[in-house]
């Protein structure tokens, strides 16, 4: 039975390999309707284009679902390739990125997984006053990481040298002096062009799957915690970090640190909600990879009938995208004091020994309380003490008491472990994990 519902659902979508077919067509004559000027992207635009005809074709038989997975492969391809061969025109990398970003839409986002069944259940997770998986709250990750992705491959554009200036409405020259650093030139790829690709699959990992699928598709909210949560952590640190590695603030670098921070915000509910099924299969003692892979049941759990219509109303909804995300005064007042921190070396007269830290520090007070406001995670506010500690002391030992920044690091310190120990309100229910928000 569970044949043949996957053969009718494949049916449903025979039109997106007739989609894919036509932009293999294009691909390949792409090169001869507008000048690449590179063999290299010349040639590559032919294979590709030649091998999505062929595995598109081949992608009609319900018999064979590993030509879908080829085509998103070689969609991720397309979207690299541009970098690697350093396109020396923007039609050329416009051309890759979208065919790419088109091919992974066409193969895996809209018709699902190869051979999969839709499967149907409840859509709480057990014990959650909410659903992590709603579309009410995969939106706003999708949107920022559109605007990120738009960030970066601004960015990435003047590396790749399509454009001749770029803008920065802070800090002057801050993000060419950034993007053309010798940290930046020291990677053989274009960095903003990376982090652009990387946007891209984050959304369109965002529009996969149902609202069910923390437990239909555990695979694909785990890759994309990963890529989102630890991923964009180091990332967000590199960014915050440019004044002390490369020795200039980049306004387009901090807003997709930002972008990235309500990111992860808004992706660790989800993440634990997988995290806390794939536990319950562990110790009913079910198949683990094969649910991991290819999603479980959940036939008597609730329906989601919390999460407001999208074309409802907007404030309605902006509400809904933000459960599992509240916002206490001192975790606001902790954002504050980590940036406040980040640019005191760069407004104040701060002492050489210290002001490494201040960046160092300040980066990780900002980047931990803004996690701290998902409320899975409210516990991660702790770190913050041990960095107001180690500031009080760093203080103490490199400042001389009669100096104005020693008074501003002391209160700072003080401030910051003494906001960072009460834990807020907590709005939400995330069943058997309540008892670890702290």
């Amino acid at each position: 039975m569970s044949e043949i519902l996957a053969a009718q659902m494949h049916s449903r979508f025979l039109w997106t390999r007739y989609v894919m077919f036509a932009s293999g067509i294009w691909l390949m004559v792409t090169p001869a309707t507008f000048a690449q000027h590179s063999l290299l992207v010349t040639a590559n635009d032919i294979i590709c284009g030649l091998l999505i005809v062929i595995l598109s074709m081949l992608a009609l038989s319900f018999k064979r679902p590993w030509a879908p997975w080829m085509l998103c492969a070689i969609g991720v391809w397309l979207q690299f390739a541009p970098l690697i061969f350093w396109a020396p025109n923007a039609v050329g990398y416009l051309n890759d990125t979208t065919t790419g970003a088109l091919l992974i839409l066409l193969s895996l986002i809209i018709p699902g997984t190869p051979g999969g069944v839709e499967l149907k259940g409840g859509e709480v997770p057990p014990g959650w006053s909410y659903n992590p998986s709603s579309w009410n709250q995969r939106l706003p990750i999708i949107l920022m990481a559109f605007l990120a992705w738009m960030s970066a491959r601004y960015m990435a554009a003047y590396q790749l040298g399509y454009i001749t200036e770029i803008w920065d409405p802070i800090f002057a020259n801050g993000t060419q002096k950034v993007v053309t650093s010798p940290l930046s030139k020291s990677f053989p790829i274009s960095d903003a062009g990376m982090g652009a690709l990387v946007y891209s699959l984050e959304v369109l990992m965002g529009f996969k799957g149902s609202v069910r699928r923390w437990y239909t598709m555990p695979w694909l909210v785990f890759l994309f915690g990963i890529m989102v949560v630890p991923a964009g952590f180091v990332s967000i640190l590199l960014i915050m970090l440019q004044p002390l590695i490369v020795g200039y603030w980049c306004s387009w670098c901090l807003f997709t640190a930002i972008c990235m921070l309500i990111m992860i915000a808004l992706t660790l509910d989800e993440v634990v909600a997988v995290c806390q099924y794939m536990a319950s299969v562990v110790h009913t003692k079910q198949h683990f990879w094969k649910i991991f892979w290819k999603g479980g049941h959940y036939e008597e759990g609730a329906l989601d009938e919390r999460s407001p219509p999208l074309n409802v109303s907007f404030v309605k909804n902006v509400h809904a995208m933000l459960w599992g995300v509240s916002f206490p005064w001192h975790l606001l007042i902790s954002i504050l004091l980590g940036g406040t921190l980040m640019f005191a070396p760069t407004y104040m007269t701060v002492s050489r020994y210290l002001s490494p830290s201040d960046y160092v520090v300040g980066a990780l007070v900002a980047t931990f309380s803004f996690i701290a406001l998902a409320e899975v995670l409210r516990s991660v506010r702790f770190f913050n003490i041990i960095l107001g500690v180690f500031i009080f002391i760093y203080a103490l030992v490199f400042l001389n008491s009669e100096n104005s920044h020693y008074i501003f690091h002391i209160i700072w310190s003080l401030i910051l472990i003494a906001i960072s120990i009460p834990k807020g309100r907590i709005k939400e229910s995330y069943g058997n994990w309540d008892r670890f928000i702290r």
